[in-house]
């Protein structure tokens, strides 16, 4: 069930801001850079196995970010060790990035490993917001985080790729 940053509880918000001040691209923010983005966005609770996404959704473009838990990326039609699983997103990363990007549908599909607490953020709708809109140091804190995420899971991808045509490596 989502809770609303916003909402009434405050010892709940409290314990989530120490929670997220230790954890991957939140560590790089001030405290009001991390109490923007928590405002403007909604955690969701994820049992294991459960679907965050689907591949090919037009669910929404938000990003998300773990909290706690983990995320397997599961593509249709690839298979490893009778797993669709290309990657297993931890605590601190980021996913959900390229649809915000490029306006087309998911690409894979998401799902919690084990528990695990995700912050959706819905950046697009954000930085139109007036009364929500992020400063332009957290814009470029933001859009480097994705920048950097995305590097990473292509240089992920392009092994995969190599992988799965039977391309080895030699030394």
């Amino acid at each position: 069930m989502p809770i609303a940053f916003g909402s009434r509880f405050a010892a709940q918000r409290a314990e989530l801001l120490r929670r997220v001040a230790k954890i991957g691209f939140f560590q790089n923010l001030s405290e009001s850079e991390r109490q923007n983005l928590l405002m403007n966005g909604v955690m969701h609770n994820y049992s294991n196995g459960q679907v965050i996404f689907e591949e090919n959704s037009l669910k929404d473009q938000a990003i998300y970010f773990i909290v706690s838990g983990e995320v397997e990326i599961q593509l249709d039609g690839y298979e490893k060790s009778g797993s669709s699983t290309v990657a297993t997103l931890k605590v601190g990363e980021i996913f959900g990035e390229m649809t915000m990007f490029n306006n087309q549908p998911r690409s894979a599909t998401t799902r919690s490993k084990g528990s695990s607490a995700i912050l959706l953020l819905d950046l697009k709708k954000m930085m139109n917001d007036p009364l929500a809109n992020p400063s332009p140091d957290l814009t470029i804190k933001i859009l480097s985080h994705i920048a950097s995420g995305l590097c990473n899971k292509l240089s992920h991808m392009n092994k995969v790729l190599l992988h799965t045509i039977g391309y080895r490596e030699t030394d």
